[in-house]
């Protein structure tokens, strides 16, 4: 901001006037801006239309960021002498983007737009501003100035001193970037100390009143070890400026070393009356404090800072040291958690400062499982091998703790399909702890869960408190919500974050928008890079499928024909196609329904689009029936009413009763295929029907809910014959297998003959992707840059030689490696897309064929 003096005629008659605009003027340039405007108010009421009153309140108010009352005075200004240069100046720092719009090529205005942007962080446009400016005006010395501070700010110092030296090239008598040139220079450590030095001394001679050089010169020798030549030069900074922080803090810092620590904690205190809410000049007295034993005040002090700044890692850690000299090692504990949740130390490469910060944690407490695997990672950064093996070996010991919270341990489809999963685990890796959120229900499923899982806790009776404490005080490192918002969840636990690493799965098949649960598990096929903003999770992707069943331990009896019911015993034709969709009448959809309808029209012997497509089956395939579930019953009569009305004999719909799951499963394989629900897949009912031998049809939409069934169709190894694209291939392919008895028969063989092989039904090896995942999720939670989105690959599915060689033979007639008329089926998709492509006019791209 432009100011000036008072020099005028009727300020010479007012003696007092002037003395109190000349120490306004003096407060000002020692930036006591509230002195200032405290000097000027009875000026300006004396003298209400001088220019100089009015200008310098201007530029006080704008260093007060009371930005309306600058302009208000600078307008002011204007309007009493339209000539005045500085009021312009000052109304061009206050509306750059007018003056621009005004005069495009008015430097200045450039110069103070981008100073504006430069506040507001906008660091690259303000360049570009600057460099506008600097076209305008080559000479410009406070554009060169400027725009180096904000090349600093990018990181990019050799154009910042490039700024500097052009701005000397133009003028080398400038003082502040002789100073500034200074600091880049010291900044760059022992290489640039004698450019520093010429940069300070240069602006000395210059001008020997100019307090940071002097300043910059003092850090200079501190950084040297000259600390009573360092202290000096601090001094006199301050006896220039007496209200100069940065050569108060410099100061403290020298006395400290030289262990004059009364002077110092003097020093300290001065930066925090001049800053009382920098957290930096806080932390600095606390330590001085500390340093001289004055706990009580160095923990209140501390506690002031972290109030400031909660990301201080530093004062965490010193917090945490005041805290144990003072026996209160609950509280300790707490800070050096945080510190090192922060990590501060070991991500800015301070090992030192770190090694000691994580010993002191495992001194306090030995079952530290995050300090002691950073003490071990900042040990191995510094190749110090002493306590290698052993501390390799106890690595290797520790098991990651994780907790499955569910109200689902039970006769439920959560319990069917994960039932083996809690036993499965590598317990030499992994400790797993099931929080049951409702009482037993004494079924099977409920005793088999607590007899397998490491740790069975009935939790029922709990409150959500008490859950939270116990997850806490358990250790638990990875803690996954199996309910979402379904019946019986208890969310409120979660969001209490009881575990350094939460994610939600299975229960809940779409996005939680909960911050609590930063982790969805899922794979890449329910959840496709093009989707991923549908999702307020980080996304934890699976190989394979997501959907875990348990359907190879507990209905093998499924594989054994002999044992499968007739399709007579459930009141199905022997001698008809049957297309069948055993999902909850809810997910039914019209459109659907009738495309069901008009394929059994054209095959020989319910939500809207769901409805419509099922009837266009019916329709289609003739001598065929639709095999549906009473589920609920009330709707049995509307679903017939509905195919009459599209010209479906309401006697070719055949509902069934809902069956216990054994008897459901063996049941499943009795249709020729399975029609699934578009806008919400069969999910457990889609491994039912699979693992039956039953092929499926599957639209997958954008939704999570919606594309399960299309996952679990790529999973079997049979994806590009079941799951389709469009409503219109729903249909068509529904049709083809209908009418088709060799290629119905071919894919049911294939689907039969991979049912022990595939990826889908394998549940120990899905257990061992699942536990790849948990650790990825701690290894990054450890890395304490928070949560992020990653995928787990599979290098090879085979889990041991002895079974590979007759799982080979067995896939050479169904896999797609040997498939050559399949092949040519994809190759066509892919020509017919590339054509389509180029009919679109809008030039090459890629794409993938599904």
């Amino acid at each position: 901001m432009h100011t000036r003096g008072p020099a005028t005629a009727e300020l010479a008659a007012a003696p007092n006037l002037e003395l109190l605009l000349k120490e306004a003027t003096e407060a000002y340039r020692a930036g006591d801006y509230n002195r200032a405007l405290a000097l000027c108010q009875p000026v300006s009421a004396a003298l209400p239309n001088r220019a100089e009153v009015l200008l310098l309140m201007g530029a006080i108010c704008y260093q007060l960021k009371d930005y309306q009352q600058c302009i208000a005075y600078n307008d002011r200004c204007m309007l009493i002498d339209p000539n005045l240069a500085e009021a312009h100046a000052n109304h061009i720092s206050q509306h750059p983007t007018l003056c621009i719009l005004i005069d495009p090529n008015l430097a200045e205005a450039h110069a103070n737009l981008a100073n504006a942007l430069q506040q507001l962080g906008n660091i690259d446009m303000a360049v570009v501003y600057y460099q506008s400016a600097l076209r305008l005006k080559p000479f410009f010395t406070d554009a060169y100035n400027n725009m180096a501070s904000a090349l600093v700010a990018k990181g990019l110092i050799p154009e910042a001193m490039d700024c500097y030296m052009q701005a000397l090239r133009v003028n080398p008598r400038l003082v502040d970037v002789h100073n500034n040139l200074g600091d880049l220079w010291r900044a760059q450590g022992v290489l640039g100390r004698a450019a520093a030095q010429q940069c300070y001394l240069e602006a000395l001679r210059l001008d020997m009143l100019y307090a940071p050089a002097w300043r910059g010169l003092g850090d200079l020798l501190r950084e040297s070890g000259e600390l009573v030549q360092a202290l000096s030069c601090y001094q006199e900074a301050v006896r220039l400026r007496p209200r100069y922080g940065d050569a108060f803090t410099g100061m403290g810092v020298v006395l400290k070393e030289l262990q004059r620590r009364p002077e110092a904690e003097a020093c300290f205190e001065a930066v925090v009356r001049l800053r009382p809410g920098c957290a930096l000049a806080l932390g600095n007295l606390a330590g001085m404090m500390y340093e001289q034993g004055k706990l009580d005040a160095a923990i209140s002090m501390y506690h002031k800072a972290l109030t400031i700044e909660p990301s201080f890692p530093e004062a965490y850690n010193n917090l945490g040291n005041a805290l144990r000299e003072a026996g209160r090692y609950d509280e300790a504990i707490a800070c050096y958690s945080a510190c090192i949740q922060l990590h501060a130390y070991k991500d800015a490469a301070r090992h030192d400062v770190a090694i000691q910060s994580y010993r002191r944690a495992l001194t306090l407490r030995p079952d530290f499982p995050e300090a002691f695997a950073n003490y071990v990672h900042s040990l191995q950064c510094v190749c110090d091998w002493g306590e290698r093996p052993a501390l390799f070996a106890r690595l290797e010991a520790e098991r990651l703790r994780v907790a499955y919270v569910s109200s689902d341990f039970g006769n439920h489809p959560l319990s069917h399909l994960m039932g083996s999963v809690f036993g499965l685990h590598d317990r030499s890796k992994v400790e797993v702890f099931c929080y049951a959120l409702s009482p037993s229900d004494g079924s099977e499923w409920r005793l088999r869960i607590e007899a397998e899982a490491e740790h069975f806790l009935d939790a029922s009776a709990w409150s959500v408190a008490d859950i939270a404490r116990r997850i806490s005080a358990d250790g638990i490192h990875v803690a996954v919500n199996l309910n979402g918002y379904t019946k019986g969840a208890r969310n409120e636990i979660f969001a209490l974050r009881p575990a350094p690493v939460q994610g939600s799965y299975m229960g809940f098949p779409a996005t939680t928008g909960a911050p609590f649960l930063p982790y969805l598990i899922t794979d890449k096929v329910v959840a496709p890079p093009q989707l991923a903003h549908c999702y307020s999770e980080k996304l934890a992707l699976m190989p394979n499928c997501y959907f875990v069943n348990d359907y190879k331990r507990c209905h093998r009896d499924v594989l054994n024909k002999a044992l499968l019911p007739r399709r007579s015993e459930f009141g199905l034709p022997e001698d008809k196609v049957i297309f069948s969709c055993s999902n909850q009448l809810y997910k039914y959809d019209p459109d659907t329904f009738t495309t069901w309808c008009n394929i059994l029209k054209r095959v020989p012997d319910s939500d809207p689009d769901t409805f419509t497509t099922w009837c266009n089956i019916l329709e289609r395939v003739p001598d065929s029936v639709l095999w549906l579930l009473r589920f609920p019953p009330y709707g049995e009569s509307n679903i017939r009413l509905s195919a009459a009305q599209l010209g479906v004999d309401p006697s070719r719909i055949i509902f069934t009763d809902v069956a216990h799951k054994d008897v459901h499963i063996r049941r499943s394989g009795l249709a020729d295929v399975f029609l699934d629900t578009p806008l919400c897949n069969a999910h457990t009912t889609g491994c039912d029907v699979l693992w039956g031998g039953c092929p499926m049809v599957t639209l997958p939409m954008e939704r999570m809910a919606s594309r399960v069934a299309a996952s679990l169709a790529y999973a079997s190894g049979l994806g590009p014959e079941m799951v389709v694209s469009s409503q219109a291939e729903y249909e068509e392919r529904a049709v083809l297998l209908g009418s088709n008895r060799p290629l119905r028969e071919s894919l049911r063989a294939r689907l039969e003959s991979t049912r022990l092989s595939c990826p889908l039904f394998d549940t120990e090896g899905w257990v061992r992707n699942l536990e790849k995942v948990l650790f990825r999720m701690w290894d990054i939670h450890l890395e304490g840059k928070g949560p992020r989105s990653f995928e787990l690959f599979e290098m090879s599915y085979s889990r041991g030689s002895a079974s590979l060689l007759p799982r080979l033979e067995s896939t050479r007639l169904s896999c797609p490696l040997f498939d050559t008329e399949g092949w040519v089926r994809n190759l066509e998709k892919v020509l017919f897309r590339m054509w389509d492509i180029h009919l679109e006019g809008k030039g090459p791209r890629s794409f993938e064929v599904q």
